[in-house]
């Protein structure tokens, strides 16, 4: 509804032209949103995938960004359809799943221009390097050695699938890239640009009145508290190493997060909401993990109070109904905030 409503009139327009790609980017924005729903499903659960991708939504950022004709749209919705084919890969050592990521991934190779200082391609290789080399060290951390030969065999040639597709379908696009010099300019890296990028999801947002509410962070409140709760959560997790090797999820995670603020940490105009937006289906993951671990610990406070929880399985479970009912009601009341910041605040301002 967010990505629909008032399309024609909201933000201003003034050709015809201009509406089609703009209904063309909020066709982009739902597929985007379903996306997240099925990588998230894909790596963890239905649950956190429903919460995730509700967050993608009704998000101010992402909203925003469907609601233009800048085709860094394009940057969310092929990341998540190229991990959830490369992890739906891994997981079932299905051919299939690496022919798609890699078309996906080649298609993100598209000749954008240097307004976006990075094309994807440039910096996808290296995540999904991380996560090949991750998971290898998982099974031969993990495996019986035969077991391990088989997986790794299977594991390899389907990475190099993956790259070879990845390579022929972005090929025209690299070939028109190198000829006209475009989307391969680096920025220079300082210490104020990285401060700035990670401060503009709780503190200060990007400052082009275009993309951001002057003077206000990418999020709202809640939703920039929950995100700092977890990503602190899912890092330490990360950290911990168990069984002697970093798990492979959030490795996928933490350096697809990382990777992608790299063209804000190289902009001159940091901090950058629509260049670092590759990193966006990864933050709305990290915000629901924090929400959900909030309302674990509020069902488990609600059980040790109530003294009848602990004999009564029906109390128990009338816990959980309420976390849930509470929960509910605030994801819709987020959900009207972002509302009312994009329709009431911004739209206002334009």
């Amino acid at each position: 509804m967010f990505r629909m409503y008032g399309l024609d009139t909201l933000p201003p327009i003034f050709e015809n032209k201009l509406l089609s790609l703009r209904v063309f980017s909020a066709l982009i924005g739902i597929l985007t949103i379903i996306g997240t729903y099925l990588l998230t499903k894909e790596m963890f659960n239905w649950k956190l995938a429903s919460i995730a991708s509700y967050l993608m939504a009704i998000s101010f950022w992402h909203v925003n960004l469907s609601r233009t004709e800048n085709i860094a749209i394009m940057i969310p919705f092929l990341m998540v359809y190229t991990f959830f084919f490369l992890w739906r890969g891994i997981k079932t050592n299905n051919f299939y799943n690496f022919v798609m990521a890699g078309i996906f991934g080649g298609l993100a190779c598209l000749p954008t221009g240097r307004d976006l200082v990075f094309t994807p391609f440039t910096l996808t290789p290296f995540i999904v390097v991380a996560v090949f080399v991750n998971y290898w060290w998982y099974l031969k951390k993990d495996f019986g050695y035969s077991k391990y030969e088989h997986t790794k065999t299977k594991l390899l040639q389907g990475f190099v699938i993956f790259f070879l597709i990845a390579l022929v379908v972005s090929l025209p696009s690299l070939i028109s890239m190198w000829q006209n010099q475009q989307g391969l300019y680096l920025g220079t890296f300082s210490f104020s640009n990285f401060i700035k990028t990670f401060g503009m999801f709780n503190f200060s947002g990007d400052l082009n009145p275009k993309q951001n509410i002057p003077n206000s962070p990418i999020f709202s409140w809640p939703i920039g508290i929950f995100f700092i709760i977890g990503f602190i959560n899912e890092f330490t997790h990360w950290l911990k190493r168990k069984h002697g090797h970093f798990s492979t999820t959030h490795t996928l995670l933490f350096v697809w997060f990382f990777t992608m603020l790299i063209p804000g940490f190289l902009s001159s105009n940091s901090p950058d909401s629509f260049l670092t937006v590759g990193a966006l289906p990864v933050v709305m993951i990290f915000t629901a993990q924090g929400i959900k671990w909030f309302f674990e610990k509020l069902s488990l406070w609600y059980k040790i109070n109530d003294r009848h929880s602990i004999h009564l399985p029906a109390q128990t479970g009338e816990s959980h109904a309420i976390t849930t009912l509470v929960m509910i009601l605030f994801l819709f009341s987020i959900g009207f905030m972002e509302y009312w910041r994009y329709f009431k605040v911004w739209v206002v301002s334009q």
